[in-house]
């Protein structure tokens, strides 16, 4: 299935898909595709835990994690075989909009790329604040306004979106490399990111409770100080299955993003190797990373002082307002030890820097996916020879992470728009779910030639997981209705009704101008396109 196919073999008429091959070259690895898939997925994830323990006081966290983890497992079982089985550029954007209709297909696949590319300058914005926890927590601690006020001065508006626009060029120069430098740079980066992780966990699982509560009360001169907090957040916990229920909605989005390797499927060496580890490998150490680091958390500093801290810092009122919700400055007072923090520091902030290469790269494919298949203008499916990347493409993805980081920055209720965008990742796979549950009945010569994991027990595996991620995300998305993270109202009709209106308008043009090529845009749906 991965020939091209012409309208003519032999005639003038143009080709279906905008050239026999796409030009990108197989050269990502297994373990560089795993340290980017635990750098997506985990970047930022533990201090916005911390942020949000409020929400669900007396919540077992490591089990709220893997409830959510197990559920996961089977949307990413989908996205696996989806990858191995159709190993091209936007994989599962081939997957869905060869099994339902182009236009839903595609519409669908526009709307999460977008949010996927808001995101990442949302994302980078809000990754502008570490700079004030590394600051602001060294100023804390040695008495320094200087360092406060840098730290603060960072996160404000302007700046902090000059900060990001930095970062995302140095993201998209790193992305920009010949393939072989850009993975290894993600991998390098990320296996420190890694090690740091592991030596914050050791680190923080040596802290007993008294040693800490003593240590801040020392800092904060007051005997009662670690109390304080207790009683001044004002959260007492609720019972365990109420509480750790609460917490599901939360743990749910701290899994998402592990899908990202099937953009990239198509350059991947030995892809049926390679993406089980990048997608389930990643996701199944990535849980033990969640679970542990919630465990070594509240053994160090007590549920109910995060907890409470968590509610004070959200309100404003924390004691210490210059370093947020950071448990490494937490550390820092027991351990009095500035390399231990940035070792912690590190642990926290390289995941979500290295995130951003591969984050960029994988939505550089969506749009040169939806190019070769003709409904973006060819050159956005142009690829540089030296560096066998799509530049264009590229560009047009780093742009809109700038947009999205602008507009975090200057909309009054950027709160809003940032939560509004994350609930994308819940419902906007629904689709490639209920793909995976018809695709070997609507699509049956493609499955039974390509597709692998063919086992049947009554269904077939693919259609099992698809029908269990389905209600798995059915389930999700109404969680975060009712928690209040995925608001109903002018806003929110807004914001998708843009994203979506505008991919209908550009499908519709993209309809009437290959057209006018002589080639029905129905008549590429029907092919795979070429590796």
């Amino acid at each position: 299935m991965g020939a091209m196919v012409s309208v003519s073999a032999m005639g003038d008429k143009p080709k279906v898909f905008t050239r026999e091959a796409t030009g990108l070259v197989r050269e990502v690895g297994a373990w560089p595709s795993f340290m980017a898939t635990w750098a997506l997925v985990t970047g930022g994830v533990p201090i916005l835990w911390v942020s949000l323990m409020y929400t669900a006081p007396g919540a077992n966290w490591p089990l709220a994690y893997l409830i959510a983890f197990l559920p996961s497992l089977l949307l990413a079982g989908l996205y696996t075989i989806v990858g191995i089985s159709l190993p091209r550029s936007g994989s599962d954007y081939v997957f869905v909009t060869r099994t339902f209709s182009p236009a839903v297909g595609f519409v669908n696949n526009w709307g999460v790329a977008i949010a996927f590319m808001l995101n990442g300058g949302i994302f980078m914005y809000f990754g502008t604040q570490y700079l004030a926890y590394l600051f602001g927590g060294l100023g804390a601690f040695y008495n320094s306004p200087a360092l406060i006020s840098f730290g603060g001065s960072v996160t404000q508006p302007v700046a902090a979106f000059a900060v990001s626009v930095v970062f995302l060029v140095i993201s998209a120069l790193i992305a920009m490399l010949r393939p072989r430098y850009a993975w290894g740079t993600v991998f390098w980066v990320g296996l420190i990111s890694i090690v740091s992780a592991v030596i914050m966990i050791v680190t923080l699982g040596m802290i007993s409770l008294p040693h800490f509560a003593q240590s801040f009360d020392k800092f904060m001169g007051n005997p009662n100080a670690y109390q304080a907090v207790i009683s001044q957040g004002g959260v007492a916990p609720s019972s365990g299955f109420v509480a750790t229920a609460a917490a599901l909605s939360f743990t749910w989005f701290a899994f998402t993003w592990y899908n990202l390797p099937v953009t990239w499927s198509g350059e991947m060496k030995n892809v049926k190797r390679s993406m089980p580890i990048a997608i389930l490998g990643s996701l199944g150490f990535i849980f033990a990373y969640y679970a542990l680091f919630a465990l070594v958390s509240v053994h160090a500093f007590g549920q109910n002082f995060l907890t409470n801290w968590s509610a004070l810092a959200a309100s404003g009122n924390e004691p210490i307002s210059a370093i947020g919700n950071f448990i490494p400055f937490f550390a820092l007072l027991v351990y009095h030890n500035p390399i231990i923090f940035v070792v912690m520091f590190l642990a926290l902030w390289l995941s979500n820097f290295v995130s951003f290469p591969a984050l960029i790269i994988s939505q550089t494919r969506y749009v040169f996916a939806w190019a070769f298949d003709r409904i973006l203008p060819d050159r956005f499916a142009q690829v540089n020879e030296k560096v066998h990347t799509p530049l264009n493409a590229m560009f047009t993805a780093v742009l809109i992470m700038v947009v999205g980081a602008g507009l975090v920055a200057l909309l009054p209720n950027s709160s809003e728009f940032t939560s509004l965008a994350f609930d994308i990742f819940t419902f906007g796979f629904i689709v490639p779910s209920l793909a995976g549950l018809i695709f070997p009945f609507t699509k049956k010569e493609i499955y039974e030639n390509a597709f692998v994991a063919k086992r049947k027990l009554g269904l077939p595996l693919i259609s099992w997981l698809g029908l269990g991620s389905a209600v798995y995300l059915v389930y999700s998305t109404y969680l975060e209705y009712i928690s209040g993270s995925l608001p109903v109202n002018g806003f929110t009709a807004l914001l998708y009704g843009a994203i979506y209106v505008a991919g209908a308008l550009i499908f519709a043009t993209s309809y009437l101008r290959t057209r006018t090529l002589g080639i029905p845009l129905s008549m590429v749906f029907k092919e795979i396109p070429p590796e």
